[in-house]
C-alpha cells in the first residue's frame, strides 16, 4: 500500500524560480538576463553562466550582471549532458544558473531533433525516447535549488493548410526554438522584440506570437513587474526577488527537494543547515535515505555504468572523513546534540570540501576525450581566467553597455503572515 497523501493548508512559501527569456536574434536576452539574474540574486550572490554560444557571453564580462563565472559548453548537446552540468553547477553553490541558449539541446548536435532524425522507427514513435529524455531534463532543472533562467531562440512557425492545388503554407506565429510545453514550467517567461524590450501582443505587431504561446507569462503579483516600453533590469530581479521572498521558508521542503539531488548532495548541504534546521528534519530521516537512495540509483543508470563504478571507491571516502557530519548514515544519531550555527549563506565552493569524485580538469573547448565522462570533462573556471575575450575589473556598481531607463523604483512584496526565520541559512 502507497503512503497516504497529506492534506495542509495552503500558504505561499519560497521556491527557487525557473524563467525564461526568449526572443529573435539581437533583441537582448543574453543582456537582460545577466541583468536580471543579479538583481535576483543580489549583489553577493553567485551567478553562473552555461555558454553553449562558443564563448559569446564572455562579451558581457566585466561590463553587466557584476562577478559571474561560466562554462564553455562545446557539443554534444546532448540532454544527458545538460544534465549533467545542471547538477555540477548546483552542487557547487551557485545561487543562480543561467542557460544560454537552452535552444541547442532541442536542434544543437545531439539534441532532440538530431536523436529523433538518428531514430530508425517510424511516425511518432521516434520521438518517444528524445522527448522523454527532454523531459528528465526540465524536472532536473524544475527540481534545482537554486533558480534557472533559459535563453532561448525564436522561429516563426509554418503551418500547411489544404492540399493539392489548395494546399497553401501559413504562419503560426512566432515560438520558441524548443518543445511547445516547456512553457508550463516556467514561472516566468518574457519574450523580448527588437527595442530589448518585453514585446506585449498587439494586432498592429510586425510579428504576430503564436497564440498557443504567451507572449509574457507571469503569476498574479508579478506580471505588473512587467511593462510594455520598460526594459528588463537589476531592479526587476530584485522586485522579483523580493516577492519571493514573501513566502514561507519551507526547510523539510528544501530538504526533499536537496535529498532528491542524491547523498553526496545532500550530505553537503546538511553541514550548512543551522542547528534549528537540523532539529527539525532529524524527525524525517527515514524519508530522505530512502529519497536520497533512490536519486543515487537514477544518477548510476543516467552515467556510464564503468565510470560510476571507477568513482564509487573514491565516494566511499567521504563517508569516513567526518562521520559526525554525515546526515544519512546511522538516522543523524551521530551528529552532536549542540552543534555551532552555521553561516547565513553558501558558502564558497573553496571553502567547503567536496567528494572526491567531483574533481574536475579545467574545461576544454575540445570534444570530449573518449576516456572521460561528461562530468569529468566539465569544469566552471571563472570569467577572470579567460583575459583573451574579456578584462574584467569589479567596480562597485559596474555600468551597462547601453544604459535603458529603469523605473524609478520596484513594486515592495507585501509582508509576509508569517515571516521567515532570521537564524535559518538563506539558501536561495
Amino acid at each position: 500500500m502507497s503512503k497516504p497523501f497529506t492534506i495542509e493548508r495552503a500558504v505561499r512559501k519560497q521556491i527557487p524560480g525557473l524563467f525564461m527569456f526568449w526572443g529573435p536574434s539581437a533583441s537582448g536576452k543574453t543582456y537582460s538576463a545577466l541583468r536580471f539574474a543579479r538583481g535576483l540574486v543580489g549583489d553577493d550572490g553567485k551567478i553562473c553562466v552555461i555558454d553553449t554560444e562558443n564563448r559569446r557571453s564572455l562579451f558581457y564580462a566585466g561590463a553587466v550582471g557584476g562577478h559571474w563565472d561560466f562554462v564553455d559548453f562545446q557539443p554534444d548537446f546532448t540532454t544527458q549532458r545538460y544534465i549533467e552540468v545542471i547538477r555540477q553547477v548546483e552542487q557547487a553553490g551557485y545561487d543562480a544558473i543561467l542557460i544560454d541558449s537552452f535552444s541547442h539541446v532541442w536542434q544543437g548536435e545531439g539534441g532532440v531533433l538530431d536523436e529523433a532524425d538518428k531514430n530508425n522507427a517510424n511516425g511518432l514513435a521516434k520521438w518517444a525516447k528524445p522527448k522523454m529524455a527532454l523531459k528528465r531534463l526540465v524536472n532536473v532543472a524544475l527540481r534545482a535549488k537554486c533558480h534557472v533562467i533559459f535563453c532561448l531562440r525564436s522561429k516563426m512557425g509554418v503551418v500547411q493548410t489544404g492540399s493539392g492545388r489548395d494546399m497553401k503554407i501559413l504562419s503560426s506565429g512566432l515560438a520558441p526554438i524548443m518543445e511547445k510545453g516547456l512553457i508550463y514550467e516556467m514561472m516566468i517567461s518574457i519574450l523580448f522584440g527588437p527595442d530589448h524590450k518585453p514585446m506585449f501582443q498587439n494586432l498592429s505587431d510586425r510579428f504576430f506570437v503564436d497564440p498557443h504561446i504567451p507572449a509574457v507569462k507571469a503569476p498574479a503579483g508579478l506580471i505588473e513587474l512587467i511593462k510594455p516600453g520598460e526594459h528588463v533590469t537589476e531592479a526587476t530581479g530584485a522586485a522579483v526577488k523580493q516577492w519571493l521572498d514573501g513566502g514561507q521558508r519551507d526547510v523539510l521542503d528544501e530538504a526533499r527537494r536537496i535529498a532528491s539531488r542524491g547523498s553526496v548532495v545532500f550530505r553537503e548541504q546538511w553541514k550548512l543547515w543551522s542547528q534549528s534546521d537540523r532539529e527539525q528534519l532529524r524527525p524525517f530521516t527515514q524519508e530522505f535515505q530512502t529519497i536520497a537512495a533512490r536519486a543515487d540509483e537514477e544518477i548510476a543508470r543516467e552515467n556510464d555504468p564503468q565510470t560510476w563504478e571507477e568513482a564509487i571507491p573514491e565516494e566511499a571516502g567521504l563517508e569516513s572523513e567526518d562521520a559526525s557530519e554525515d546526515a544519512l548514515t546511522s538516522g543523524f544519531d551521530t551528529v552532536p546534540a549542540q552543534e555551532p550555527e552555521q553561516p547565513s549563506e553558501f558558502q564558497s565552493p573553496a571553502t567547503t570540501q567536496a567528494p572526491a569524485t567531483q574533481t574536475t580538469p579545467p574545461l576544454a573547448t575540445t570534444a570530449t576525450p573518449a576516456h572521460l565522462s561528461p562530468v569529468q570533462a566539465i569544469a566552471i573556471p571563472p570569467a577572470t581566467q579567460t583575459a583573451q575575450f574579456a578584462q574584467r575589473s569589479a567596480p562597485a556598481a559596474p555600468p551597462p553597455v547601453t544604459p535603458p531607463p529603469r523605473r524609478a523604483s520596484a513594486p515592495q512584496a507585501k509582508p509576509s503572515a508569517q515571516p521567515a526565520d532570521s537564524s535559518a541559512p538563506n539558501l536561495f
